[in-house]
C-alpha cells in the first residue's frame, strides 16, 4: 500500500490576513505530471479574489486529494508529490545501501501566490497552443460550451477575460445574468456566507448622519467636465474624505484579528463594487496622499477591471473600511454589513435637497447626504464612531480640504 509522506504534502496557503478557506477553483496539473519552478499549479477563489497558486521547486505530482470545486480549510493537504522518479512507495521499500550517506527527506514543493505585479493568468494548454485566458473566463467558457481557441482576447497580450466569453456567447447572456452557475454561483455562495459570519461575528453598531454638501456640488459641478480629472463622481470625493479621516486617527485605522488590535499604517479605502459575479471591494491604495485626480484615476481603473473580472491580485487585500455608494438610485439611507477583516463601513444613500432654518430662523435650501456608519463595537465605542463619522461630515462640509490640504 503506498505511504503518504506528510511532509510531501501540497498545503492550501493563507493568502491574506483573515483568509480561513478557500475554492479550489481549477488544477493545471494532473496526476503523474512532472511540474518545475514557476508552473502554475491550481487555481484558489475566496470571498474575495483570485489566486494562482506555482511551484517553488522540481518534482512529480503523485495524487490529488482535493477535487475542483471543493471548498477547504487553510492549511488542508490538496495533493502530494515525489521529487524523482520513482514513487514514494517504490524508495520506501528499497533498503539503503550499507555506504551510502543519510539521506535526509526532500523539501515540499511550496504553494506560493503568484508575484503580485504578475497579471492574474490561467494557461490551458491543448497539445503545442497554450491559451492565456483569466480563471473567471476559462470557467464561463466551460460553462457555457464555448471553444477558447475560436475567440480572440481582449486583454493585454490577447489574454481571453469574461466579457470577451459573453460576447462569443450572447444566446446564454440573459440565462447566466438571472441565473448565475458555476463560478459566479460559487463567488456568490462564499458571499453569502462570509457576510452571515460578519453579522453574527462581529458586534455591528449604527450611526447615521447628514453632511450638507452644497459647496462639495458646486466644487463638483466646475470640476466634472475637466478632461485631466477623467470620469469624476462623488464617490471620488466621499472616498478621499474617508482616507483623510482615516489619516487623522489610528484608532479609526485600526481592525480586531484573532483577538488582538491591529492599527493599520496606510489610510487605505474599499470601494464596493456590484458585478454579474458578486460583490467586490477593491481596496484604492493612499487617497490621504494623492490629490482628487489622481484618486479618481486610481478608483475607475479598479471598478473597471472588477466589472471586467480582470481584478489586480493585490487589490482586494487591506484596507480597515469601505464605501458603499449607492447614491444613484433612490436609496435614502443604506445600512452596510462590515467587511470580515476589516472594523467599519460607510453606507451612502442619495442626497435630498430640504429647507432647514438658518442662524436667523429663515428658510435655507440645503442639501443633504445621508449617511451611515457601521462599527465593529470591539474597536470602536459610541464616541469612537462619532468622532470617525463627523471627521468625514468636516471634509464633505468643507470639500476645498480635500483640494487644497498640503500633503505629506
Amino acid at each position: 500500500m503506498t505511504k503518504t509522506n506528510p511532509t510531501n504534502q501540497l498545503r492550501l496557503p493563507q493568502f491574506g490576513l483573515t483568509m480561513t478557506e478557500a475554492l479550489i477553483a481549477e488544477w493545471a496539473v494532473c496526476v503523474g505530471q512532472s511540474v518545475a519552478i514557476g508552473d502554475l499549479l491550481y487555481v484558489t477563489e475566496t470571498d474575495k479574489i483570485a489566486n494562482e497558486v506555482i511551484a517553488d521547486r522540481t518534482g512529480v505530482i503523485e495524487t490529488i486529494l482535493v477535487a475542483q470545486g471543493e471548498t477547504v480549510p487553510v492549511g488542508s493537504p490538496l495533493a502530494t508529490w515525489r521529487s524523482d522518479g520513482s514513487s514514494i512507495s517504490d524508495a520506501e521499500q528499497q533498503p539503503p545501501a550499507e555506504s551510502a550517506p543519510t539521506q535526509t527527506t526532500p523539501a515540499p514543493i511550496e504553494a506560493t501566490a503568484a508575484p503580485v505585479a504578475a497579471p492574474l493568468l490561467a494557461s490551458a494548454i491543448t497539445g503545442s497552443e497554450r491559451i492565456i485566458a483569466t480563471p473567471h473566463a476559462r470557467k464561463l467558457a466551460r460553462e457555457r460550451g464555448v471553444d477558447l481557441k475560436s475567440i480572440i482576447g481582449s486583454g493585454p497580450k490577447g489574454r481571453i477575460k469574461a466579457v470577451d466569453v459573453r460576447t462569443a456567447d450572447p444566446a446564454t447572456e440573459s440565462i447566466q445574468a438571472a441565473v448565475p452557475t458555476g463560478s459566479a454561483a460559487n463567488m456568490r455562495r462564499i458571499i453569502a456566507r462570509r457576510m452571515t459570519e460578519s453579522k453574527q461575528q462581529i458586534p455591528h453598531f449604527y450611526l447615521t448622519a447628514n453632511a450638507e454638501i452644497s459647496e462639495l456640488l458646486w466644487l463638483h459641478e466646475g470640476m466634472k467636465n475637466n478632461p485631466e480629472l477623467g470620469r469624476l463622481t462623488l464617490t471620488h470625493w466621499i472616498a478621499t474624505a474617508v482616507s483623510l479621516a482615516l489619516a487623522s486617527d489610528g484608532l479609526f485605522r485600526t481592525i480586531y484579528h484573532q483577538n488582538e488590535w491591529l492599527e493599520l499604517t496606510e489610510a487605505d479605502v474599499g470601494i464596493a463594487v456590484a458585478t454579474d459575479s458578486g460583490l467586490y471591494a477593491p481596496v484604492a491604495r493612499n487617497l490621504d496622499y494623492g490629490v482628487l485626480g489622481d484618486n479618481a484615476a486610481q478608483i475607475n481603473q479598479l471598478i473597471d477591471r472588477c466589472r471586467a473580472d480582470d481584478q489586480p491580485t493585490d487589490s482586494l487585500r487591506g484596507g480597515a473600511t469601505t464605501v458603499s455608494n449607492l447614491g444613484n438610485y433612490q436609496v435614502a439611507q443604506i445600512f452596510p454589513i462590515i467587511n470580515p477583516g476589516q472594523s467599519s463601513i460607510l453606507g451612502v444613500g442619495r442626497t435630498q435637497e430640504l429647507f432647514r432654518p438658518d442662524d436667523q430662523g429663515a428658510p435655507k435650501l440645503c442639501k443633504e447626504l445621508h449617511l451611515v456608519l457601521a462599527c465593529d463595537h470591539r474597536v470602536f465605542n459610541g464616541a469612537d464612531g462619532a468622532r470617525f463619522l463627523e471627521t468625514i461630515c468636516n471634509y464633505l462640509q468643507q470639500p476645498m480640504l480635500i483640494v487644497a490640504k498640503p500633503r505629506n
